[in-house]
């Protein structure tokens, strides 16, 4: 009976069923208002979805968030100090239908009011999706920055990232891991006046630092369709998470006293190395709301993030929004 009700749908069927998403855990399907009961309706969404039907496509995005930093891994971006900076990331993705995909990503934002871009991002990827019950994949990120403007990217050069994730149940498992490595250079100066002799302290400090980030979570999934017309459809995947990490840090300082009127001669340099290792260690708690639209190929999404800090900090609590705008072809 089943087989007779998906030949009907296929012929009966107005529209082609939409293609998958980036950011979409299932493919969203459509049938006919064919008057059947909720069991078999399930088990001929089920029947539809295992023809697994695969396209190449490209995804354009825009997105507008505070402190996002890190492409793929969100508990990176959480580490940063939380600001009223606001970024605009334009994005460019093609997915091939064997699972590989490669996207570039630019961020920009303003500076003293005059828009610029602060850093690039380039992301080869992998995602197995032609599994019922569980989905994972693998990415590299290489991120390009402006030394002018490194103070606000991020200081990581090189990313991986992990994951794997349950696709079936009321609530679903997940797990996922991050590594990360990259330098950036902090410069401090301080000018003063002894005994009427005008002094320059200037600390050159080079931080060389290394990431990895443990991601456990369970998220529960509320799919609707036909939510203002027919074909479209809507997600809300609320999500939590318990996150373990580990940093290593390794600085290397130089303190240069400068002295004259005019500030030309060097007196004295005086150097230091320091490392410093955290150890693996709870990390945070989060929590994570996450809201899609898809209407053929145009996706609207919104996210919020929360995370709070475990080890003792003066600030504890890091909020991360998001809105995106995406369009396949």
């Amino acid at each position: 009976m089943l087989g007779l009700l998906l030949s009907t749908s296929l012929i009966a069927q107005e529209e082609p069923v939409r293609d998958t998403l980036p950011l979409a855990d299932t493919t969203q399907l459509q049938t006919d208002s064919i008057e059947i009961d909720e069991d078999m309706l399930s088990d001929l969404r089920y029947l539809l979805d295992s023809l697994n039907i695969k396209k190449s496509f490209f995804s354009v995005d825009m997105g507008v968030g505070n402190r996002l930093f890190s492409v793929r891994n969100i508990n990176f971006n959480a580490q940063q100090v939380t600001s009223n900076r606001i970024s605009i990331t334009p994005s460019v993705t093609y997915y091939h239908k064997s699972g590989f995909g490669i996207s570039a990503m630019a961020f920009l934002s303003s500076f003293e009011g005059t828009p610029r871009f602060y850093q690039y991002a380039f992301s080869p990827s992998y995602d197995y999706l032609n599994n019922k019950k569980v989905s994972f994949g693998l990415s590299y990120a290489y991120y390009i920055t402006r030394e002018d403007l490194s103070v606000y990217a991020t200081p990581f050069k090189h990313e991986l990232y992990g994951y794997v994730r349950g696709r079936k149940g009321w609530l679903r498992p997940g797990f996922s891991m991050g590594w990360a490595t990259g330098t950036y250079m902090d410069v401090k100066q301080l000018d003063t006046v002894i005994f009427g002799i005008p002094w320059r302290f200037v600390d050159t400090t080079l931080v060389g630092l290394q990431d990895f980030s443990m991601t456990f979570s369970a998220a529960h999934h509320i799919d609707f369709d036909d939510v203002f017309k027919k074909g479209d459809g809507f997600s809300i995947v609320p999500t939590v998470m318990l996150v373990t990490g580990a940093q290593n840090y390794a600085a290397d300082s130089k303190t240069t006293l400068l002295s004259g009127t005019r500030l030309r001669r060097v007196t004295r340099r005086y150097e230091s190395a320091t490392t410093d290792k955290t150890g693996l260690r709870f990390q945070s708690l989060a929590a994570s709301l996450s809201t899609t639209y898809f209407l053929d190929k145009l996706s609207l999404s919104a996210g919020y993030f929360i995370s709070y800090y475990l080890p003792e900090t003066d600030t504890p609590f890091t909020h991360i929004f998001s809105i995106t705008a995406g369009l396949t072809f």
